[in-house]
């Protein structure tokens, strides 16, 4: 669906050491992936960003994010959503919320989420908890972040805070207890 990135190579493993982190008024955000090839967040002219934020104030307000649908999932910590004239949500451990960056939105609580945003296709962020030997199938095109533990994909490793882009069916199988992230594209 989406040309690959120059710095992400297929099927390669993702390191928090290649992650983009920046600095906002309430934590950091550190960007796993945009794409098209050349976006900048800033300039607003992605189709699809993958980021984790640390939010280290009790209380935010988001940015607005006119045109791009939201899911954020937490990964560590609680915080409460509130929607202006929309809904409010009490978020724990791997809960989620889908919202529109339009929307007025504030946050109580400091934690550590993972933000996909899409402009122009949806996306289904489906939180996947596996034991140890379990095996999951990976689609083309999905992208796979290791929340907790430790999974194999084609004889590598890939741990807690990697990711990976992948380019093929994949079938992955966790060495012990592990919590994944899946963005899957959806037209």
């Amino acid at each position: 669906m989406f040309e690959m990135n120059k710095s992400v190579k297929p099927n390669n493993i993702i390191l928090p050491s290649s992650w983009k982190t920046t600095r906002w008024s309430g934590g950091t955000t550190s960007e796993l992936l945009i794409l098209p090839v050349g976006s900048e967040f800033k300039k607003g002219d992605y189709d699809l960003r993958i980021s984790i934020a640390t939010v280290e104030i009790e209380e935010s307000t988001f940015t607005p994010l006119p045109k791009v649908n939201r899911i954020l999932t937490i990964l560590d910590g609680e915080i409460e959503l509130i929607h202006a004239g929309q809904h409010s949500v009490k978020l724990k451990q791997y809960e989620q919320d889908t919202f529109l960056g339009d929307w007025r939105t504030k946050s109580i609580g400091k934690v550590k989420d993972f933000n996909v945003m899409t402009k122009g296709c949806i996306a289904e962020v489906p939180v996947i908890h596996l034991t140890s030997d379990q095996s999951h199938t990976i689609l083309t095109g999905d992208f796979l972040f290791v929340a907790e533990g430790n999974v194999s994909v084609k004889n590598q490793q890939i741990t807690t805070n990697q990711s990976v882009f992948c380019q093929e069916k994949l079938e992955i199988k966790a060495s012990e207890k592990s919590v994944i992230i899946l963005v899957r594209l959806k037209k």
